[in-house]
């Protein structure tokens, strides 16, 4: 009876606190309106806002306001308003949605500086097509270290007053999430660079999130996983690769805690590559056998950095499986060379998804990248050898035989670019494509979307064009 007692007060001092920051959250606000940034009375504000901030995290709690529906929440616990306090939440949800933002979590040395600027962002109006984006930027922009963003989830964002505008096909809600995907791995580089222990609580959050968007808008985020870049390879490459095994294990029935290791460890499974000579991984043509024996070993440095990874807790055992286990192919024939004999799911998941990333890479190991259909001809090739033949049947299945993002020439003389394909397989050869083209050659602004070989569609492949040979972006249709 106590010990529900002490739960019970707590969860009402964890309330107070939480309506406490969303009024001093609110205050502020209204005081930027009528004053400068240094101000008297808003200096007075933040202070009593960071005095909040330290108190609740000295209950080892996170200050940190999430938006769900019509509601903030602390953490976990839903902040219902009461009637003499109602205007401040409406205001506060009223910005978060303006700016897309899930999620703002203060961090217990945060500063006063970082609090005011934050006031002041919060107030600017939204600009553009990607306003979380355009408010991510702001924030690096003015040099703020103790906040966190979250974006805001995709079914909230579908809910948002029309007045913010929205890419036909969510892609406005894909991309920036992609993007953050990269800049994740980005942070996670740094930190190793730095010699930190790397954290991971942000990588939870954006894969969780790439999951939740899976079931709503699984064709935007495949086609975003189309973006290549020269300079920033390895973290395209991590986000490719987390996605398209997240596709999969989605394919396969695991649940949202199954997919939530198997993203992490998608993600994850280069992290390996930190822990190499920079001269290696940078060396044009081929590599010696010693240089090759080095390489070789990044499953192995992976696993063990994951192992020493903050906060990763009773996950680590199957995400550090997957990880050590994406090289050693479905004969045993790949690396690290171990006397292993079983493989697990997550590794031949991830196995497939980074051998189909790096086909299709803009260039790997000095060589041309493949077009999607021809590196599923070359992955198919090896079903049984290299790779588990069941599961790779299942990747096609999710790509499609044209896969998501393939450069068509219809025979009407169009071109069109894969933007979905059906779960049926016997439809695999009719995806649904985006015009982009017409038969004169004359390029076609927001495209209409047909499926091939429908009664109203009656077009046909001819050919499967090279996007590379075209210096042509297909993720810009996406």
């Amino acid at each position: 009876m106590s010990v529900e007692t002490d739960r019970e007060r707590l969860g009402a001092e964890m309330a107070r606190l939480g309506k406490t920051l969303v009024s001093h959250l609110f205050v502020l606000l209204k005081n930027c309106a009528n004053y400068s940034p240094g101000h008297a009375a808003v200096l007075q504000r933040v202070t009593n806002l960071l005095a909040v901030v330290r108190e609740i995290a000295g209950r080892s709690e996170d200050a940190s306001l999430q938006l769900t529906g019509a509601h903030l929440y602390l953490g976990e616990l839903r902040l219902k308003p009461d009637i003499a306090s109602f205007e401040g939440p409406r205001y506060i949800i009223e910005l978060m949605q303006r700016h897309q933002l899930g999620r703002i979590t203060f961090a217990p040395e945060v500063s006063a500086e970082d609090v005011q600027h934050l006031a002041y962002l919060l107030r600017e109006p939204e600009a553009g097509d990607d306003p979380h984006q355009r408010f991510l930027d702001a924030v690096k922009e003015r040099g703020i270290t103790g906040l966190e963003f979250d974006i805001l989830r995709a079914e909230e964002v579908l809910t948002i007053s029309t007045r913010q505008r929205r890419v036909r096909g969510g892609g406005h809600t894909a991309r920036p999430l992609y993007r953050k995907l990269l800049v994740t791995m980005d942070e996670v580089a740094a930190e190793v660079a730095s010699g930190r222990r790397l954290r991971l609580r942000e990588s939870k959050r954006v894969v969780q999130q790439v999951i939740d968007l899976l079931y709503t808008h699984e064709a935007d985020l495949l086609g975003l996983s189309t973006m290549r870049s020269h300079d920033r390879s390895t973290q395209h490459h991590a986000a490719n690769v987390c996605i398209l095994s997240l596709v999969m294990g989605k394919r396969l029935g695991m649940n949202k805690f199954h997919l939530y290791e198997l993203g992490l460890a998608a993600l994850f499974h280069d992290i390996g590559y930190c822990d190499l000579p920079p001269e290696l991984l940078d060396k044009p043509g081929e590599l010696t056998a010693e240089e090759r024996e080095v390489m070789e070993r990044h499953p192995l440095y992976g696993a063990r950095k994951v192992m020493n990874l903050k906060g990763l807790d009773d996950l680590s055992a199957r995400i550090i499986t997957g990880i050590f286990e994406h090289h050693l192919m479905a004969d045993f024939s790949g690396y690290p060379r171990v006397g292993y004999r079983k493989l697990g799911l997550l590794g031949r998941i991830i196995s497939i998804a980074d051998s189909y990333d790096g086909l299709t890479s803009s260039r790997v190991s000095g060589r041309n990248a493949y077009p999607p259909h021809k590196a599923l001809r070359v992955m198919l090739s090896q079903s049984g050898r290299s790779y588990d033949q069941a599961l790779l049947k299942l990747f096609v299945g999710c790509v499609g035989i044209h896969p998501v993002g393939s450069l068509l020439l219809l025979d009407a003389g169009e071109l069109a670019v894969v933007v979905g394909n059906s779960e049926d397989p016997a439809q695999w050869d009719n995806p649904l494509v985006r015009i982009i083209a017409d038969s004169s050659g004359e390029w076609v602004e927001g495209g209409e979307v047909v499926a091939l070989g429908s009664p109203g569609s009656p077009q046909a492949v001819t050919a499967t064009l090279d996007a590379y040979h075209y210096d042509l972006d297909v993720s810009r249709f996406f």
